[in-house]
C-alpha cells in the first residue's frame, strides 16, 4: 500500500470527523517515502483540528495516533468515560491536554497497549470494560469486540467502512489524500 492508501485505510473516519481517533502502525519504508508529504498534510489537517502524532519509531514500524480534537474532547469529557479514565490514573482534573499527554506517554513507553485506549478510539465504555474483564465473551467482532449493543456497534462500523471506501475511491480517482478527505466531507454534507 502507498503512503496515502495506508493513511486512508487506517484513519479516514478520524480525518473525516466521524471517529475521535485512530491508532495504526505503518511500515518504515512507507513512512520514509511519505515523510515530507506528511508534513504538508499535517498543516492542512491541523486547520480543521485533525492531528497526526507519530509515536514509536523504529526502522521497521511507526505507530501513529490520528485524532479529531473536537470529537476526542467530547469523548474524554463524557462523565462516565472521564470517571473510568480517572480510575485508570489519568489526570482528568487537569483537563483534556493532560489526559491526551498521559495517553500518548503510555502508548509510547508501555510494553503493551493500555486497555483504555478503546475509549479514545470511540469504542463504547461497556465494550472497553468487557474486553478488559473477559476478552473471550464478546457478542460480535469488527473494528472492536462488542460486549454491549450490537446494533449500534454494527451501524457505527458500517459508517467507518463506507467512509473509508468512499475516500479510497476518491484517492484511486486521482485525488490527493487531503483532497479525498475534503471531497468526502462535501459528499457526506450533500447527503444530509
Amino acid at each position: 500500500m502507498s503512503f496515502d492508501e495506508t493513511i486512508i485505510h487506517c484513519a479516514a473516519p478520524s480525518l473525516c470527523g466521524i471517529k475521535p481517533a485512530s491508532l495504526f502502525s505503518m511500515d518504515g519504508e512507507c513512512y520514509n517515502s511519505g515523510r515530507k508529504y506528511l508534513a504538508e498534510c499535517k498543516k492542512d489537517f491541523s486547520r480543521s483540528k485533525k492531528y497526526f502524532v507519530p509515536l514509536k519509531k523504529s526502522e521497521k514500524r511507526i505507530l501513529f495516533f490520528v485524532f479529531d480534537k473536537k470529537l476526542l474532547e467530547e469523548v474524554c469529557s463524557c462523565a462516565k468515560n472521564s470517571e473510568y479514565l480517572r480510575k485508570k490514573g489519568y489526570p482528568t482534573e487537569k483537563g483534556f491536554g493532560a489526559v491526551l499527554s498521559e495517553l500518548l506517554h503510555r502508548l509510547m513507553f508501555s510494553e503493551s497497549f493500555p486497555h483504555e485506549v478503546g475509549i479514545f478510539l470511540g469504542y463504547p465504555l461497556e465494550d472497553v470494560i468487557g474486553f478488559e474483564n473477559d476478552s473471550s465473551k464478546f457478542k460480535y467482532s469488527g473494528f472492536w469486540k462488542v460486549y454491549g449493543d450490537i446494533g449500534k456497534a454494527e451501524k457505527q462500523m458500517q459508517m467507518y467502512k463506507a467512509c473509508t471506501k468512499k475516500c479510497m475511491d476518491f484517492l484511486e480517482g486521482g485525488n490527493s489524500l487531503v483532497t479525498s478527505i475534503k471531497r468526502y466531507k462535501k459528499f457526506s454534507s450533500d447527503l444530509s
